[in-house]
Protein backbone atom coordinates (compact mmCIF):
# COMPACT_ATOMS: atom_id res chain seq x y z
CA UNK A 1 0.00 0.00 0.00
CA UNK A 2 1.12 3.51 -0.70
CA UNK A 3 2.04 5.33 2.49
CA UNK A 4 -0.42 7.87 3.87
CA UNK A 5 1.75 10.86 3.14
CA UNK A 6 2.49 12.70 -0.07
CA UNK A 7 5.09 10.76 -2.04
CA UNK A 8 8.36 12.54 -2.85
CA UNK A 9 10.12 13.45 -6.04
CA UNK A 10 7.82 11.83 -8.66
CA UNK A 11 4.87 13.29 -10.54
CA UNK A 12 3.20 11.72 -13.60
CA UNK A 13 0.46 13.18 -15.80
CA UNK A 14 -1.83 11.72 -18.44
CA UNK A 15 -3.50 14.20 -20.73
CA UNK A 16 -5.82 14.17 -23.70
CA UNK A 17 -5.70 16.82 -26.39
CA UNK A 18 -6.11 17.99 -29.95
CA UNK A 19 -4.14 20.33 -32.12
CA UNK A 20 -3.49 23.64 -30.39
CA UNK A 21 -5.60 26.60 -31.44
CA UNK A 22 -5.63 30.17 -30.25
CA UNK A 23 -5.14 30.16 -26.48
CA UNK A 24 -8.25 30.84 -24.41
CA UNK A 25 -6.69 33.13 -21.81
CA UNK A 26 -10.11 34.16 -20.44
CA UNK A 27 -10.98 30.57 -19.54
CA UNK A 28 -7.52 29.95 -18.06
CA UNK A 29 -7.92 33.08 -15.96
CA UNK A 30 -11.39 31.94 -14.84
CA UNK A 31 -10.01 28.60 -13.69
CA UNK A 32 -7.16 30.18 -11.76
CA UNK A 33 -9.51 32.78 -10.30
CA UNK A 34 -11.72 29.98 -9.00
CA UNK A 35 -8.73 28.29 -7.37
CA UNK A 36 -7.55 31.53 -5.78
CA UNK A 37 -10.99 32.65 -4.57
CA UNK A 38 -11.51 29.36 -2.73
CA UNK A 39 -7.98 29.08 -1.28
CA UNK A 40 -7.24 25.97 -3.34
CA UNK A 41 -3.77 26.79 -4.59
CA UNK A 42 -0.77 29.11 -4.32
CA UNK A 43 1.87 29.03 -7.04
CA UNK A 44 2.98 30.06 -10.53
CA UNK A 45 2.30 28.67 -14.01
CA UNK A 46 3.61 29.23 -17.54
CA UNK A 47 3.02 27.96 -21.08
CA UNK A 48 5.34 28.39 -24.05
CA UNK A 49 4.86 27.73 -27.74
CA UNK A 50 7.68 27.60 -30.25
CA UNK A 51 10.07 28.68 -27.51
CA UNK A 52 8.14 31.83 -26.49
CA UNK A 53 6.10 32.21 -23.31
CA UNK A 54 2.49 32.90 -24.26
CA UNK A 55 0.80 32.67 -20.85
CA UNK A 56 1.86 33.21 -17.22
CA UNK A 57 -0.14 33.32 -14.01
CA UNK A 58 0.78 33.55 -10.33
CA UNK A 59 -1.60 33.34 -7.40
CA UNK A 60 -1.46 33.47 -3.63
CA UNK A 61 1.63 34.28 -1.64
CA UNK A 62 5.25 33.23 -1.61
CA UNK A 63 5.32 34.16 2.08
CA UNK A 64 2.55 34.64 4.62
CA UNK A 65 4.76 35.51 7.57
CA UNK A 66 3.45 38.48 9.58
CA UNK A 67 6.62 40.43 8.94
CA UNK A 68 7.23 39.05 5.46
CA UNK A 69 3.91 38.78 3.58
CA UNK A 70 4.75 38.66 -0.13
CA UNK A 71 2.50 38.08 -3.13
CA UNK A 72 3.66 35.41 -5.58
CA UNK A 73 4.97 36.71 -8.92
CA UNK A 74 6.57 35.24 -12.03
CA UNK A 75 9.95 35.81 -10.32
CA UNK A 76 9.08 33.86 -7.16
CA UNK A 77 11.57 31.04 -6.61
CA UNK A 78 10.13 27.59 -5.98
CA UNK A 79 11.71 24.34 -4.89
CA UNK A 80 11.39 22.14 -7.97
CA UNK A 81 12.06 18.81 -6.29
CA UNK A 82 13.03 15.97 -8.60
CA UNK A 83 13.07 18.23 -11.62
CA UNK A 84 16.61 18.79 -10.31
CA UNK A 85 17.40 15.34 -11.72
CA UNK A 86 17.11 16.71 -15.28
CA UNK A 87 19.96 19.09 -14.47
CA UNK A 88 22.09 16.38 -12.87
CA UNK A 89 21.61 14.10 -15.86
CA UNK A 90 22.46 16.95 -18.25
CA UNK A 91 25.74 17.57 -16.41
CA UNK A 92 26.58 13.85 -16.51
CA UNK A 93 26.06 13.70 -20.28
CA UNK A 94 28.21 16.80 -20.72
CA UNK A 95 31.06 14.96 -18.98
CA UNK A 96 30.40 11.88 -21.10
CA UNK A 97 30.71 14.03 -24.23
CA UNK A 98 34.02 15.36 -22.86
CA UNK A 99 35.33 11.81 -22.41
CA UNK A 100 35.53 12.06 -18.62
CA UNK A 101 32.92 9.41 -17.97
CA UNK A 102 30.82 6.77 -19.72
CA UNK A 103 27.46 5.12 -19.16
CA UNK A 104 29.34 1.89 -18.47
CA UNK A 105 31.62 3.37 -15.80
CA UNK A 106 31.18 1.36 -12.61
CA UNK A 107 30.12 2.93 -9.33
CA UNK A 108 33.04 1.07 -7.72
CA UNK A 109 35.45 3.65 -9.16
CA UNK A 110 34.00 6.36 -6.91
CA UNK A 111 32.14 4.56 -4.11
CA UNK A 112 33.53 1.03 -3.65
CA UNK A 113 31.74 0.75 -0.30
CA UNK A 114 28.31 0.76 -1.95
CA UNK A 115 26.40 -2.53 -2.30
CA UNK A 116 26.92 -4.03 -5.78
CA UNK A 117 29.32 -1.18 -6.60
CA UNK A 118 31.26 -3.41 -9.03
CA UNK A 119 28.06 -4.14 -10.97
CA UNK A 120 26.20 -0.81 -10.89
CA UNK A 121 26.95 1.54 -13.80
CA UNK A 122 26.41 5.26 -14.34
CA UNK A 123 23.61 4.24 -16.69
CA UNK A 124 21.93 2.26 -13.88
CA UNK A 125 22.06 5.31 -11.61
CA UNK A 126 20.58 7.53 -14.32
CA UNK A 127 17.61 5.32 -15.22
CA UNK A 128 16.76 4.02 -11.74
CA UNK A 129 17.84 0.42 -12.34
CA UNK A 130 20.61 0.27 -9.71
CA UNK A 131 18.54 -1.59 -7.11
CA UNK A 132 19.96 0.58 -4.32
CA UNK A 133 17.75 1.57 -1.40
CA UNK A 134 16.18 5.02 -1.57
CA UNK A 135 17.64 7.15 1.21
CA UNK A 136 14.69 9.58 1.02
CA UNK A 137 11.70 7.24 0.74
CA UNK A 138 12.82 3.90 2.20
CA UNK A 139 12.27 4.92 5.80
CA UNK A 140 9.31 5.09 8.15
CA UNK A 141 10.75 8.18 9.83
CA UNK A 142 9.78 10.92 7.39
CA UNK A 143 11.20 13.59 9.70
CA UNK A 144 14.72 12.19 9.21
CA UNK A 145 15.26 13.96 5.90
CA UNK A 146 14.00 17.30 7.31
CA UNK A 147 17.01 17.55 9.62
CA UNK A 148 20.64 18.27 8.63
CA UNK A 149 22.94 15.33 7.90
CA UNK A 150 26.57 15.13 6.84
CA UNK A 151 27.70 13.62 3.57
CA UNK A 152 29.08 10.68 5.55
CA UNK A 153 25.75 10.10 7.25
CA UNK A 154 23.87 10.21 3.96
CA UNK A 155 26.24 7.73 2.35
CA UNK A 156 26.15 5.41 5.37
CA UNK A 157 22.37 5.31 5.11
CA UNK A 158 22.66 3.89 1.59
CA UNK A 159 25.47 1.44 2.37
CA UNK A 160 23.71 0.18 5.49
CA UNK A 161 20.62 -1.18 3.71
CA UNK A 162 20.05 -4.19 1.49
CA UNK A 163 19.54 -3.69 -2.23
CA UNK A 164 16.08 -4.16 -3.72
CA UNK A 165 17.32 -6.16 -6.72
CA UNK A 166 20.36 -6.82 -8.87
CA UNK A 167 21.46 -3.96 -11.19
CA UNK A 168 19.41 -3.83 -14.38
CA UNK A 169 16.85 -6.42 -13.22
CA UNK A 170 14.05 -3.86 -13.18
CA UNK A 171 13.32 -0.18 -12.66
CA UNK A 172 12.50 1.38 -9.30
CA UNK A 173 12.66 5.13 -8.63
CA UNK A 174 15.75 5.80 -6.52
CA UNK A 175 16.89 9.15 -5.14
CA UNK A 176 20.12 7.55 -3.90
CA UNK A 177 21.36 7.15 -7.46
CA UNK A 178 21.17 10.88 -8.12
CA UNK A 179 22.83 11.77 -4.83
CA UNK A 180 25.77 9.59 -5.88
CA UNK A 181 25.77 11.15 -9.36
CA UNK A 182 26.01 14.65 -7.86
CA UNK A 183 28.98 13.57 -5.75
CA UNK A 184 30.61 11.98 -8.81
CA UNK A 185 30.17 15.23 -10.74
CA UNK A 186 31.91 17.14 -7.98
CA UNK A 187 34.70 14.55 -7.76
CA UNK A 188 35.46 14.63 -11.50
CA UNK A 189 35.29 18.42 -11.94
CA UNK A 190 36.62 19.54 -8.57
CA UNK A 191 33.74 22.03 -8.37
CA UNK A 192 30.67 22.13 -6.13
CA UNK A 193 27.37 21.20 -7.72
CA UNK A 194 26.09 24.79 -7.46
CA UNK A 195 28.92 26.12 -9.62
CA UNK A 196 28.41 23.38 -12.18
CA UNK A 197 24.77 24.44 -12.51
CA UNK A 198 25.73 28.08 -12.82
CA UNK A 199 28.64 27.73 -15.24
CA UNK A 200 27.52 24.80 -17.38
CA UNK A 201 23.78 25.46 -17.58
CA UNK A 202 22.41 28.75 -16.20
CA UNK A 203 25.02 31.05 -17.75
CA UNK A 204 24.93 29.08 -21.00
CA UNK A 205 21.21 29.55 -21.69
CA UNK A 206 20.41 32.64 -19.64
CA UNK A 207 18.62 31.26 -16.59
CA UNK A 208 18.26 34.26 -14.30
CA UNK A 209 16.36 32.60 -11.45
CA UNK A 210 17.75 29.08 -11.12
CA UNK A 211 20.02 28.02 -8.27
CA UNK A 212 21.26 24.98 -6.36
CA UNK A 213 22.73 24.32 -2.94
CA UNK A 214 20.73 27.04 -1.19
CA UNK A 215 19.63 26.27 2.36
CA UNK A 216 15.94 26.37 3.21
CA UNK A 217 14.42 29.85 2.94
CA UNK A 218 17.81 31.50 2.44
CA UNK A 219 16.49 33.55 -0.47
CA UNK A 220 14.05 36.44 0.01
CA UNK A 221 12.16 35.54 -3.16
CA UNK A 222 11.90 31.86 -2.18
CA UNK A 223 8.36 30.54 -1.72
CA UNK A 224 7.68 29.17 1.74
CA UNK A 225 5.79 25.85 1.98
CA UNK A 226 2.18 25.83 3.22
CA UNK A 227 -0.63 23.40 3.93
CA UNK A 228 -4.28 24.35 4.15
CA UNK A 229 -6.47 23.59 7.18
CA UNK A 230 -8.64 26.44 8.46
CA UNK A 231 -6.01 28.76 7.02
CA UNK A 232 -2.66 28.39 5.26
CA UNK A 233 -0.17 26.97 7.76
CA UNK A 234 3.56 26.80 7.22
CA UNK A 235 5.03 23.31 7.25
CA UNK A 236 8.52 21.91 7.70
CA UNK A 237 10.04 20.85 4.41
CA UNK A 238 12.97 18.62 3.56
CA UNK A 239 16.35 20.01 4.58
CA UNK A 240 17.53 20.75 1.07
CA UNK A 241 21.32 20.42 1.55
CA UNK A 242 20.51 16.71 2.14
CA UNK A 243 19.28 16.35 -1.45
CA UNK A 244 21.67 18.37 -3.61
CA UNK A 245 21.51 17.09 -7.17
CA UNK A 246 18.43 15.10 -6.20
CA UNK A 247 15.71 17.65 -5.51
CA UNK A 248 17.10 20.81 -3.96
CA UNK A 249 17.00 23.37 -6.77
CA UNK A 250 15.20 26.71 -6.85
CA UNK A 251 13.70 27.99 -10.09
CA UNK A 252 10.68 29.58 -11.76
CA UNK A 253 8.25 28.11 -14.32
CA UNK A 254 9.61 30.51 -16.94
CA UNK A 255 13.20 29.39 -16.34
CA UNK A 256 12.13 25.77 -16.46
CA UNK A 257 10.55 26.32 -19.87
CA UNK A 258 13.79 27.91 -21.06
CA UNK A 259 15.69 24.88 -19.76
CA UNK A 260 13.52 22.16 -21.31
CA UNK A 261 13.33 23.97 -24.65
CA UNK A 262 17.11 24.48 -24.70
CA UNK A 263 17.70 20.82 -23.83
CA UNK A 264 15.51 19.65 -26.70
CA UNK A 265 17.14 22.17 -29.08
CA UNK A 266 20.63 20.78 -28.45
CA UNK A 267 21.94 23.84 -26.60
CA UNK A 268 23.08 21.87 -23.53
CA UNK A 269 23.99 18.43 -24.85
CA UNK A 270 24.34 16.88 -28.29
CA UNK A 271 21.28 15.34 -29.95
CA UNK A 272 22.62 11.83 -29.39
CA UNK A 273 22.96 12.55 -25.66
CA UNK A 274 19.44 13.93 -25.50
CA UNK A 275 18.20 10.80 -27.26
CA UNK A 276 19.87 8.71 -24.56
CA UNK A 277 18.24 10.81 -21.84
CA UNK A 278 14.80 10.18 -23.36
CA UNK A 279 15.36 6.48 -24.06
CA UNK A 280 12.49 4.48 -22.51
CA UNK A 281 12.73 0.71 -22.66
CA UNK A 282 9.49 -1.24 -23.01
CA UNK A 283 7.08 0.06 -20.36
CA UNK A 284 9.70 1.94 -18.35
CA UNK A 285 8.51 5.24 -16.89
CA UNK A 286 11.97 6.77 -16.65
CA UNK A 287 14.69 7.47 -19.12
CA UNK A 288 18.07 8.83 -18.04
CA UNK A 289 16.97 11.98 -16.25
CA UNK A 290 13.68 12.43 -18.11
CA UNK A 291 10.18 11.02 -17.78
CA UNK A 292 7.51 10.73 -20.44
CA UNK A 293 3.88 11.84 -20.74
CA UNK A 294 1.53 10.12 -23.23
CA UNK A 295 -0.56 12.71 -25.03
CA UNK A 296 -2.93 11.42 -27.72
CA UNK A 297 -0.29 9.63 -29.71
CA UNK A 298 2.34 12.22 -28.80
CA UNK A 299 4.93 12.00 -26.06
CA UNK A 300 5.74 14.85 -23.70
CA UNK A 301 9.21 14.86 -22.21
CA UNK A 302 10.29 16.38 -18.89
CA UNK A 303 10.01 15.68 -15.19
CA UNK A 304 7.96 16.39 -12.09
CA UNK A 305 9.00 16.98 -8.53
CA UNK A 306 7.44 16.98 -5.06
CA UNK A 307 8.91 17.91 -1.72
CA UNK A 308 6.94 18.02 1.53
CA UNK A 309 5.87 21.55 0.64
CA UNK A 310 6.19 22.04 -3.12
CA UNK A 311 4.82 20.47 -6.28
CA UNK A 312 6.34 21.19 -9.69
CA UNK A 313 6.20 19.86 -13.21
CA UNK A 314 7.70 20.73 -16.60
CA UNK A 315 7.00 18.92 -19.86
CA UNK A 316 7.52 19.68 -23.52
CA UNK A 317 5.25 18.08 -26.08
CA UNK A 318 6.07 17.21 -29.66
CA UNK A 319 4.01 20.09 -31.08
CA UNK A 320 6.52 22.51 -29.50
CA UNK A 321 4.23 23.36 -26.58
CA UNK A 322 5.72 23.36 -23.08
CA UNK A 323 4.01 23.68 -19.72
CA UNK A 324 5.51 24.35 -16.30
CA UNK A 325 4.06 24.88 -12.85
CA UNK A 326 5.32 25.28 -9.30
CA UNK A 327 3.01 25.19 -6.29
CA UNK A 328 3.84 26.04 -2.67
CA UNK A 329 0.33 25.58 -1.30
CA UNK A 330 -2.02 22.86 -2.55
CA UNK A 331 -5.62 22.40 -1.46
CA UNK A 332 -6.65 20.83 -4.76
CA UNK A 333 -5.18 17.86 -6.70
CA UNK A 334 -2.07 19.23 -8.39
CA UNK A 335 -2.39 16.75 -11.24
CA UNK A 336 -5.94 17.95 -11.87
CA UNK A 337 -4.65 21.51 -12.17
CA UNK A 338 -2.25 20.47 -14.92
CA UNK A 339 -4.96 18.50 -16.69
CA UNK A 340 -7.30 21.51 -16.50
CA UNK A 341 -4.72 23.93 -17.90
CA UNK A 342 -3.81 21.72 -20.83
CA UNK A 343 -7.44 20.81 -21.49
CA UNK A 344 -8.26 24.51 -21.76
CA UNK A 345 -5.20 25.19 -23.89
CA UNK A 346 -6.02 22.38 -26.33
CA UNK A 347 -9.73 23.28 -26.35
CA UNK A 348 -10.82 20.01 -24.76
CA UNK A 349 -14.22 19.95 -23.00
CA UNK A 350 -13.72 21.35 -19.53
CA UNK A 351 -16.04 23.02 -17.05
CA UNK A 352 -14.75 25.31 -14.32
CA UNK A 353 -15.42 23.31 -11.13
CA UNK A 354 -17.51 24.53 -8.20
CA UNK A 355 -14.84 24.79 -5.51
CA UNK A 356 -16.90 26.19 -2.66
CA UNK A 357 -16.25 24.14 0.50
CA UNK A 358 -18.90 21.88 2.03
CA UNK A 359 -20.36 23.48 5.15
CA UNK A 360 -20.01 21.40 8.31
CA UNK A 361 -20.10 22.16 12.03
CA UNK A 362 -17.19 21.44 14.34
CA UNK A 363 -19.33 19.17 16.53
CA UNK A 364 -20.18 17.04 13.49
CA UNK A 365 -16.59 15.79 13.54
CA UNK A 366 -16.59 14.64 17.18
CA UNK A 367 -17.95 11.18 16.38
CA UNK A 368 -14.89 10.46 14.22
CA UNK A 369 -12.15 11.54 16.62
CA UNK A 370 -9.80 8.97 18.10
CA UNK A 371 -7.27 6.30 17.18
CA UNK A 372 -8.06 3.68 14.55
CA UNK A 373 -6.14 0.43 14.00
CA UNK A 374 -6.27 -2.24 11.29
CA UNK A 375 -5.55 -5.95 11.27
CA UNK A 376 -4.54 -5.61 7.63
CA UNK A 377 -1.49 -3.45 8.29
CA UNK A 378 0.73 -2.38 11.22
CA UNK A 379 -0.43 1.21 11.07
CA UNK A 380 -2.61 3.36 13.28
CA UNK A 381 -4.33 6.58 12.26
CA UNK A 382 -5.26 9.29 14.75
CA UNK A 383 -8.06 11.71 13.90
CA UNK A 384 -8.28 15.14 15.53
CA UNK A 385 -9.90 18.38 14.47
CA UNK A 386 -8.97 22.00 13.92
CA UNK A 387 -12.21 23.94 13.95
CA UNK A 388 -14.28 22.44 11.13
CA UNK A 389 -11.37 20.53 9.56
CA UNK A 390 -10.75 16.85 10.29
CA UNK A 391 -7.04 16.08 10.67
CA UNK A 392 -5.39 12.68 10.17
CA UNK A 393 -1.99 11.42 11.26
CA UNK A 394 -0.61 7.96 10.52
CA UNK A 395 2.02 6.35 12.72
CA UNK A 396 5.37 8.12 12.31
CA UNK A 397 4.08 10.50 9.63
CA UNK A 398 3.10 14.19 9.48
CA UNK A 399 -0.44 15.30 10.19
CA UNK A 400 -2.54 16.30 7.18
CA UNK A 401 -6.00 17.88 6.67
CA UNK A 402 -8.95 16.08 5.10
CA UNK A 403 -11.46 17.71 2.80
CA UNK A 404 -15.10 17.19 3.77
CA UNK A 405 -17.39 15.49 1.25
CA UNK A 406 -20.21 14.64 3.70
CA UNK A 407 -20.43 14.35 7.49
CA UNK A 408 -19.01 10.83 7.25
CA UNK A 409 -16.89 10.95 4.10
CA UNK A 410 -13.57 12.77 3.60
CA UNK A 411 -10.71 12.84 1.11
CA UNK A 412 -7.06 13.79 0.72
CA UNK A 413 -6.45 14.32 -2.98
CA UNK A 414 -2.68 14.73 -2.74
CA UNK A 415 -2.34 11.03 -1.96
CA UNK A 416 -5.53 9.64 -3.53
CA UNK A 417 -7.14 8.88 -0.16
CA UNK A 418 -10.86 8.47 0.50
CA UNK A 419 -12.03 7.89 4.08
CA UNK A 420 -15.53 6.85 5.13
CA UNK A 421 -16.71 6.41 8.73
CA UNK A 422 -19.43 4.15 10.12
CA UNK A 423 -19.97 5.60 13.58
CA UNK A 424 -22.44 2.90 14.68
CA UNK A 425 -19.92 0.12 14.02
CA UNK A 426 -16.95 2.29 15.10
CA UNK A 427 -15.36 1.54 11.74
CA UNK A 428 -13.36 3.55 9.26
CA UNK A 429 -12.73 2.43 5.68
CA UNK A 430 -9.71 3.81 3.87
CA UNK A 431 -9.57 3.59 0.09
CA UNK A 432 -6.32 4.41 -1.68
CA UNK A 433 -5.03 3.59 -5.16
CA UNK A 434 -7.68 0.91 -5.68
CA UNK A 435 -7.14 -0.79 -2.30
CA UNK A 436 -9.57 -0.86 0.61
CA UNK A 437 -8.50 -1.20 4.26
CA UNK A 438 -10.77 -1.57 7.29
CA UNK A 439 -9.87 0.21 10.54
CA UNK A 440 -11.57 -0.08 13.93
CA UNK A 441 -11.61 2.64 16.58
CA UNK A 442 -9.71 1.64 19.72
Amino acid sequence: MKKITASLFAVFLLFAGVQAQEINTAKLDSFFNALAANNRCMGSFAISQKGKIIYQRSMGYSSLEDNNKILATSNTLYRIGSMTKMFTATLIFQLIEEGKLSLDTKLYKYFPQMPNAAKITIGNLLNHTSGLMDYVNDTDNKAWITNPHTKTELLQTITGKKVHFEPGAKQLYCNSGYLLLSYILEDITGQPYSKLIKNRISNKIGLQHTFSSKANESEKAEARPYQRTISWNKIKDIYFPNIIGVGDMLSTPADMLTFINALVAGKLVKPESYNQMRLFKDQDEFGMGLTKVPFYGKIGIGHGGDTYGSHSVTFRFDDDVSFSSSINGANYPVNDISIAVLSIFYHRPFNIPDLKPIEIKSEDLDAHLGIYASKQMPLKITFTKQGTVLMAQATGQPEFPLETLTKDKFKFDADDILIEFNTEKKEMILKQSGKTTLFMRE
